[in-house]
């Protein structure tokens, strides 16, 4: 740890989908290692108060809560206007990593159902990346990764044909970005996690792991190290990519 430890020393992040799972063990990996302030934010304003103060008490980094509907250009709006006040104007990093993951059948899946997840795990990757790109691009450097999912990759094993759409446009839509704004000095990647043993995978109850050649399922953490890798200047060259993590289930 000791070579990581200052590794985003002095830098600024703002963390969607914080509360839990995946992306609360991103903010606690990016405060563990020296980043000065994080804002998470998330709908769950009971159980994002408590991550801000538990990563908080737990590390030397200053973590908050913003409440936070990633589908809504006026909350995602505020929301970095919110940022933009709390850093100084210096917002070095997003994860984007809010979403839903409905487990319907294509039949059982209406269309406002449809229309409600990618609005959540599409549309609410793209606000939350341009208003950062609007705010990074004023200092011509900053870092966001997205968060997508083996379903782009291979379908969705429990999750539904909504989820699987929207997670392989995150895939597609991290490369747009990418292209776009390294121009302003900004990195964009993307992490493609298997199961993982978070809420939203019921902590991974029921899935069959014979499947996956490292027969287990993933740690919130695994993800985590690997995103903090993307975000960091060890990541330097690394943009447009989305990096799968599954125990080997998918192999590029």
């Amino acid at each position: 740890m000791a070579d990581y430890e200052n590794q985003f020393k002095g830098l600024n992040a703002v963390v969607t989908g914080g509360a839990d799972g995946i992306n609360r063990a991103i903010a606690e990996v990016l405060a563990e290692r020296g980043a000065a302030k994080i804002i998470i934010a998330d709908y769950d304003s009971s159980r994002g108060v408590a991550a801000a103060a538990r990563i908080s008490a737990d590390t030397a980094g200053e973590v908050s809560f913003a409440e936070c509907d990633v589908s809504s250009p006026e909350q995602v709006e505020a929301l970095f206007a919110t940022a933009d006040q709390a850093f100084g104007g210096a917002l070095d990093i997003l994860v984007a990593g809010a979403g839903i993951c409905p487990t319907r059948t294509i039949l059982d899946t209406r269309a406002d159902q449809f229309d409600k997840t990618i609005d959540i795990n599409l549309r609410g990757v793209f606000l939350c990346a341009r208003e950062a790109y609007a705010l990074m691009r004023e200092r011509q450097s900053g870092a966001i990764l997205n968060l997508a999912s083996m379903s782009a990759r291979i379908g969705g094993i429990a999750a539904g044909v909504d989820y699987a759409a929207s997670k392989g446009g995150v895939v597609a839509m991290t490369k747009q970005f990418a292209k776009v704004m390294a121009a302003d000095g900004i990195r964009v990647n993307a992490v493609a996690p298997g199961i993982i043993r978070t809420k939203l995978t019921n902590d991974g109850a029921g899935y069959d792991i014979s499947a996956i050649p490292m027969r287990r399922l993933g740690e919130p953490v695994e993800v985590a190290r690997v995103a903090a890798f993307l975000l960091s200047d060890q990541a330097s060259y690394i943009t447009g990519q989305t990096i799968d993590i599954n125990g080997g289930q998918w192999m590029s």
